[in-house]
């Protein structure tokens, strides 16, 4: 185990709600980097995020599609408020 990833545990254990901090700013980031104009989707290759992913789809931050076993983000998209006319 590396020095940052000690630490890192250390922070999370002793401080409470740090995690779901640090989660909910992993899906805002991902999130941005979504809305840039040149991203349409964005990779998950790191397994311990894949949680976070999910957590991250139900909240509303993205969408979250698989291909194969790689999960990856998708904007969410626009929803259309206005009532459909009706001809």
């Amino acid at each position: 185990m590396t020095l940052t990833a000690f630490i890192a545990a250390l922070l999370t254990n002793a401080i409470p709600g740090l995690r779901e901090l640090a989660r909910r700013s992993w899906c805002t980031k991902q999130r941005s980097r979504l809305r840039a104009l040149d991203r349409k989707i964005v990779w998950v290759h790191d397994g311990e995020k894949v949680p976070w992913a999910l957590w991250g789809a139900d909240h509303g931050f993205f969408e979250l599609e698989w291909a194969g076993h790689l999960p990856y983000l998708r904007a969410v998209a626009a929803v259309v408020s206005a009532p459909l006319a009706v001809g």
